[in-house]
């Protein structure tokens, strides 16, 4: 299967989240969404502490990323070396293990604040006019969402299916990554830690990051190939 379109077409997808993203950052659908679960009696957001979601989200998510690299790493040193089993697994562990780290990092050099933290919330930042921080004190430490991307990562799924030629793994692996992303984003809106257009954010770079993954992945394995 030549994956090379396919990795195209996924990054102009990608592209166009990181459009929409923009467009809602900009928009007043971001508060409105917020709006919902906020509680402007108690100027609170009463899920932020929820039990369960306070748990899932300070301890168990993190298992589904780095639990799920290690589990691919594992299938990719089962596979026969240098095989392109082997170097798709292995572009799935990287994946796991780098994604949230990565949004984690680039979460502290933009600069839109989390709801509980904006002053429309009662929270003590002002919504910025610019989109990267001008200091690392000055971040907003929200965008992107590095929750959401522990369950965007899951897409590394549909990559691996598509340099195994495994349909079913293709398209259930999408439907995974995309649908665990969304509801990690929505509990994390529910309890105010994050805006809507932080989570597509999320979406939006996990996406490109997976599509620069993968893509070196297939080329490595040609170029090991060739020799």
């Amino acid at each position: 299967m030549n994956v090379r379109p396919l990795f195209k077409y996924s990054i102009v997808i990608f592209l166009l989240m990181a459009v929409l993203a923009r467009i809602t950052q900009q928009s007043e659908t971001d508060i409105a969404l917020s709006q919902l679960f906020f509680d402007s009696s108690t100027a609170t957001f009463p899920y932020q502490y929820q039990t369960g979601l306070d748990f899932f989200g300070t301890k168990l998510v993190w298992w589904i990323p780095f639990g799920g690299a290690v589990l691919m790493a594992w299938k990719a040193w089962s596979c026969q070396r240098g095989s392109q089993d082997q170097w798709a697994w292995l572009a799935g562990a990287v994946l796991l293990g780098s994604g949230p780290l990565l949004a984690g990092v680039l979460k502290h050099l933009t600069a839109m604040p989390r709801p509980i933290h904006a002053e429309i919330f009662a929270g003590a930042q002002a919504m910025p006019t610019y989109f990267w921080t001008k200091s690392l004190q000055a971040a907003g430490n929200a965008l992107p969402s590095a929750h959401a991307s522990a369950g965007f990562v899951l897409i590394a799924l549909f990559f691996v299916g598509s340099l195994t030629n495994n349909r079913r793994l293709m398209w259930g692996g999408l439907g995974i990554g995309l649908l665990a992303g969304g509801v990690f984003g929505l509990m994390r809106i529910v309890q105010g830690y994050h805006f809507l257009s932080q989570v597509l954010w999320s979406c939006s770079v996990i996406g490109l990051y997976a599509c620069l993954i993968f893509s070196l992945a297939d080329w490595g394995h040609r170029k090991y190939v060739q020799h």
